[in-house]
């Protein structure tokens, strides 16, 4: 599954926390955060940093992985000249 925004992994975090039947506060106190942030993060009004992002990934059972996207080719040749 590839997540492309925040808002598509704020709706990946709500919609698989329902599914284990998890509460916020439990993704919180699992996930090293506060509930506030879990709530946040699901209404789309925080943007985790990437650490965070694998934290509460792991949490519900996910794991994340990197791949260079053929934008990051795009701007290597753009920068290649200078």
């Amino acid at each position: 599954m590839q997540l492309q925004s925040a808002k598509a992994f704020a709706g990946f975090v709500r919609a698989n926390r329902l599914s284990a039947h998890m509460t916020q506060q439990e993704l919180a106190q699992a996930a090293r955060k506060s509930r506030r942030w879990v709530h946040d993060l699901e209404s789309g009004k925080v943007v985790p940093s990437l650490s965070a992002a694998i934290e509460v990934a792991a949490v519900l059972g996910f794991s994340v992985t990197l791949e260079r996207s053929a934008r990051s080719d795009m701007l290597d040749r753009l920068f290649e000249d200078l």
